[in-house]
């Protein structure tokens, strides 16, 4: 069995995010990413399936519900990821850091003003 780091999901060994990689738990109390659990999970008639990988012991869903609407979010993992900026607001604020000399922040040029 391969350990993981406490903030990675057991399956995939990725980081958990708050975007795509959202750590869910199961009915077993076990966390893994919602990708892994819907790659693991099965139809069976009515019921939605997913087997721990650590445990095996199954956790059902039913009535319609996907995994993301019947399993909780883990809140103590949730709030240790960082929150992702898109990737627009990552360039503006390089772009601020570059503009700072000496710790004061210099005005954007503008070039409406001009």
């Amino acid at each position: 069995m391969v350990l993981c780091e406490e903030h990675e999901c057991g399956v995939c060994l990725l980081p958990y995010t708050r975007n795509d990689r959202i750590p869910r738990v199961l009915h077993c109390r076990h966390t893994f990413c919602i990708l892994c659990l819907e790659s693991m999970s099965k139809c069976r008639g009515s019921l939605l399936t997913v087997g721990c990988p650590l445990c095996r012991r199954v956790t059902c869903v039913g009535r319609g519900l996907s995994l993301q609407e019947a399993l909780w979010v883990n809140s103590k993992l949730w709030e240790h990821i960082p929150d992702e900026l898109p990737e627009e607001e990552e360039e503006e604020e390089d772009g601020q850091q570059q503009s700072t000399e000496g710790g004061r922040m210099k005005p954007r040029d503008d070039p409406s003003q001009r």
